[in-house]
């Protein structure tokens, strides 16, 4: 599994190949969807692909963050994001030894990860079917 927390505007297909090579090698994609909310429209890319999972933000009522990017994609017309998970108020390591709050779907995409992980060592037959998983 990999977790990717970067990505740049709709449509931009320059990591589409990368993304085909980690699923033929087994490798699970997962993308933050961006922080370019609410509208409709504003799923970012590689999160937009079809061949990725775009993770979107929630909060602790497990309501979709307002600034959650959404589907469906510009180019393709997918409806994004694949699933959402917390993204507010999320506690993270900071600067200077401390922790702190921090929002966005970089926060949410790695509670997707994770969860694949999890899945990947409960179901070792899953292990590398990206498809099926």
């Amino acid at each position: 599994v990999v977790n990717n927390s970067w990505g740049g505007g709709s449509g931009d297909f320059w990591y589409n190949q990368i993304a085909y090579a980690w699923r033929s090698a087994g490798i699970f994609p997962v993308f933050s969807n961006g922080n370019s909310g609410p509208s409709c429209g504003t799923a970012g890319s590689p999160g937009d692909y079809s061949n990725t999972v775009g993770v979107g933000a929630t909060d602790s009522n497990d309501v979709i963050a307002g600034f959650s990017s959404r589907g469906p994609a510009d180019t393709t017309g997918i409806l994004k994001p694949n699933v959402s998970a917390p993204g507010v108020a999320v506690r993270s390591s900071v600067p200077g030894n401390n922790y702190g709050l921090n929002q966005g779907t970089s926060m949410a995409a790695p509670h997707a990860a994770g969860q694949i992980a999890l899945m990947w060592s409960a179901q070792p037959e899953l292990l590398g079917d990206v498809q099926l998983t």
